[in-house]
């Protein structure tokens, strides 16, 4: 193997670990901002729910953005 399919198989690798943790993160940060509003009003699952949902749509979006800009090079 030469340097260039080196250098191809690292990006790739890049690519696929900041697309896990873009997800993951983005869920945390939802279901934590849930977690905090659910403290404050004393609700149970409301809000640490669709936190969860709306952080893993943002952390879906953000991928499909990523891998559009990406795959245009």
């Amino acid at each position: 193997m030469d340097n260039k399919d080196w250098r191809q198989i690292m990006r790739g690798l890049a690519l696929l670990t900041e697309v896990g943790l873009v997800i993951v993160v983005s869920g945390g940060i939802g279901f934590g901002a849930g977690y905090l509003i659910d403290s404050f009003f004393d609700f149970d699952l409301l809000f640490k729910l669709s936190g969860l949902i709306v952080g893993l749509g943002a952390g879906f979006y953000s991928v499909y953005k990523l891998l559009m800009s990406t795959f245009d090079d």
